[in-house]
């Protein structure tokens, strides 16, 4: 508890730096003594790691990934939800027409609003703390997945780092999808609030139906991320090595864009399998409803929405990833410069 209270004091203090006007006599110097402890206490117990070039107490490096994690992704997820409300509804079922007919019909029959941004601030929200425990997850698994594997393997580092964060993140995402995407279908009652969907949801079909979909999603992303990771990390690894410098703006944008491009066509299918279970209009196994789906509207049927997924998957890993390592990087810059890591 105490630890958890100092690591609150701590990032209020970088938060409130030499350029906010939220500084407060005397906070930060009682931050500093409070991080002076931390590391002694760390120091103590041999729990430092390096993050980034900096040495600092491992649950620092949690504390501050989580924090540019939960950042990036809630507001690159706000930035893009027309995007995905319009592959969640291509992928639903039933006739689609082209992009450009069906966001006139969202906007004829629901507005702007209610339409594209439906379970918009809810799942931003959301958004932030499962993208904060995914990225505080899987810095966490780098450390222990490089110190495991022998130097041969370390290139599956990033890829093993990625499926471990996301079977933790899982555990928030998965409730927030549902709820998303119950949203973004169009459940969402007349001036009904999406808190209010969630507890109409449970109430009618109990807890375990936040929860629908959670292997199919744990399948498609785990495919997903270590294509997006690998190939991020290995792009980043050659250029420091080649040029000795970290990847700059443009190159992460383009390295997220080519690799959030690949994973998206790759694992579609996985993507249009686990919508339908989560709007609610498949109730069995991955596989079965895998079959069905073919069976029934045609191998085509499961590329459906494959162009606005890819659009935006590639546009959420690239501009997602690249605000993480600005934040990322903000945050080791004022922590550096407070001598807090």
């Amino acid at each position: 508890m105490l630890r958890r209270a100092l690591s609150v004091l701590i990032l209020c203090s970088l938060v409130g730096g030499s350029h906010s006007s939220l500084r407060i006599p005397g906070f930060r110097a009682a931050a500093l003594v409070a991080n002076g402890l931390l590391h002694r206490n760390a120091t103590k117990t041999g729990d430092l790691c390096t993050f980034r070039g900096h040495v600092m107490p491992s649950y620092m490096r949690s504390l501050l990934s989580a924090s540019a994690g939960g950042l990036a992704g809630s507001s690159v997820g706000l930035l893009l939800h027309p995007i995905d409300t319009l592959k969640t509804v291509s992928q639903s079922g039933g006739a689609f027409p082209n992009i450009i007919t069906a966001s006139r019909n969202i906007i004829i029959e629901k507005g702007i609003k209610r339409g594209f941004y439906a379970g918009a601030g809810t799942a931003a929200v959301a958004s932030f703390f499962s993208s904060a425990l995914y990225f505080s997850s899987y810095e966490t698994a780098r450390g222990l997945w490089s110190a495991a594997l022998p130097p041969s393997l370390q290139q599956f580092s990033p890829s093993l780092s990625a499926i471990t964060g996301n079977a933790v993140a899982s555990l928030l995402f998965i409730p927030k999808e549902v709820l998303k995407q119950r949203c973004q279908i169009g459940q969402l009652g007349q001036n009904q609030a999406a808190l209010g969907l969630l507890a109409q949801i449970v109430r009618h079909e109990g807890i375990g139906a936040m929860y629908s979909g959670y292997f199919a999603t744990l399948v498609r992303n785990a495919p997903g991320s270590m294509i997006k990771f690998g190939i991020y990390e290995s792009a980043k690894s050659r250029v420091q090595k080649k040029k000795g410098r970290p990847l700059s703006p443009g190159e992460v944008l383009a390295t997220g864009l080519f690799a959030g491009c690949i994973s998206s066509v790759v694992t579609n299918p996985l993507d249009v399998v686990r919508t339908r279970i989560m709007t609610g209009q498949a109730k069995e196994g991955m596989l079965h409803v895998l079959s069905a789906i073919a069976r029934a509207e045609g191998l085509p049927a499961l590329w459906r929405g494959s162009m606005l997924r890819t659009v935006w998957a590639a546009s959420f890993f690239a501009v997602g990833i690249s605000a993480y390592e600005t934040v990322l990087g903000q945050l080791l810059t004022a922590a550096t410069a407070a001598n807090l890591a």
